[in-house]
């Protein structure tokens, strides 16, 4: 069965597939376009390098994030999927025992802060302090969202998206013409605050009761997802860290800019992983192990594929657009990182699909937990090194290298396994 095979037969049986793409297309268009509006918004009334000290905070905060979260959300919308399909009574359970787990993590990565924040970042600690609140508020958003996704309700997280996104867009232009840098942070609490809010009072079946299987079933498998996010930190935002320690603010500010613009290309096939994966979950549980094997060869052929055409493209259109809305970010920097960002880009297509919609969802998060730290301690470690001698370009290219042998291994492995179920 290819991808398009596999949603043809489903659109043919029943219509909820393709009505669940399109309302969570819209929900993550939404939501990251009002997340990159924000953004560039941001970009346009700031200096390049107030930005670039918005961009290095805003990796250190996620950092702390991934603690505080750490797969907690990936892991309850794969359990909200299978417990609704064999065990509804657990469904209405699960955001209280969820949140339990997520509300401890984030005091003790405050409570880090609080103490070490000063002297990890002497310069720019404060800016943590203002964004204190999303370290609470956005593991939470995560964690609703995919209790949504885990019930396949994406038309309420459409709509919720598009009334939210609306508000944060305006608070963003207010609160940054008026505060600059600690306006632009404060945005992302409040566009985020919002949010989470909306959705706890839209949310139905609260059971506040205490149950020790669903609590270990979510950690057992976030933790394999955690470590895979965190090993994926280390390749893809600890870059930005590491320019920061060498004060390259100008440098980080267009690599943030590229990676924003690319990452609103990215978001159909973000959309198509999520969709897909609770169906993934579903056939996987009734052990329909062929099926699934023939959905991710054909979804590597056709993706990668796809990834070839993206690269020229996603290049041109870049490089038009950033010339015109951010004339001042048209430079040699810009030059330098646009191949090496549109690469990456390009190699995230079947990530996306492939990684949320079938490794996920098949319970084989370990394999990516794995691969993802071995790579990223290197591409810390490599890279170290590099900037020494190559400067900003070097970590680009490096992180990109370790990127692309790493998900051959992961995909190799992956598919030797699942031809292993029979």
């Amino acid at each position: 069965m290819n991808i398009k095979d596999f949603f043809v037969t489903k659109y043919q049986n029943n219509r909820e597939l393709s009505s669940s793409f399109g309302w969570r297309l819209t929900q993550i268009l939404t939501k990251q376009g009002s997340s990159a509006l924000m953004f560039f918004i941001a970009t346009y009334f700031l200096t390049k390098g107030e930005m670039g000290i918005y961009n290095y905070m805003s990796s250190a905060l996620f950092l702390m994030i991934v603690f505080a979260d750490f797969g907690i959300s990936t892991a309850t919308s794969k359990y909200v999927a299978q417990y609704n399909s064999i065990s509804k009574e657990k469904v209405g359970r699960v955001l209280f025992n969820s949140g339990i787990i997520i509300f401890l993590a984030s005091i003790l990565v405050i409570l880090f802060l609080t103490i070490f924040s000063q002297k990890i970042f002497p310069e720019y600690y404060r800016y943590l302090y203002y964004a204190f609140p999303f370290i609470f508020i956005y593991p939470l958003t995560s964690l609703l969202d995919g209790i949504y996704r885990g019930l396949k309700r994406f038309k309420v997280l459409a709509i919720v998206s598009i009334c939210t996104g609306i508000l944060g867009v305006l608070s963003s232009y207010f609160l940054v013409t008026a505060y600059g840098l600690v306006g632009a942070i404060l945005t992302q609490v409040v566009f985020f605050s919002i949010y989470a809010f909306i959705l706890l009072l839209l949310h139905r079946g609260y059971e506040f009761k205490y149950d020790s299987k669903i609590v270990k079933d979510i950690i057992s498998y976030s933790i394999y997802f955690g470590i895979a996010t965190l090993g994926y930190f280390l390749f893809s935002k600890v870059n930005i860290l590491i320019l920061g320690s060498y004060n390259l603010l100008e440098e980080i500010a267009v690599y943030e800019l590229l990676n924003k613009i690319f990452a609103i290309y990215l978001i159909p096939f973000t959309v198509l992983g999520q969709v897909l994966a609770p169906n993934v979950v579903e056939m996987f549980s009734l052990k329909k192990y062929e099926n699934v094997r023939r959905l991710f060869k054909r979804s590597l052929i056709y993706f990668f594929g796809l990834a070839i055409l993206f690269i020229p493209v996603g290049m041109f259109v870049t490089k038009i657009g950033i010339s015109m809305l951010f004339p001042e970010y048209s430079s040699d920097i810009l030059m330098v990182l646009l191949l090496p960002v549109a690469l990456t880009s390009a190699k995230a297509l079947p990530v996306l699909v492939i990684n949320t919609g079938l490794i996920t969802s098949t319970g084989h998060a370990k394999y990516m937990a794995i691969e993802n730290v071995i790579v990223g301690v290197l591409n810390v470690l490599i890279n170290i090194f590099v900037i020494q001698i190559y400067g900003y370009v070097g970590v680009v290219w490096v992180t990109l290298i370790l990127q692309s042998i790493s998900l051959v291994v992961l995909y190799t492995v992956y598919y030797r396994k699942l031809k292993s179920y029979s």
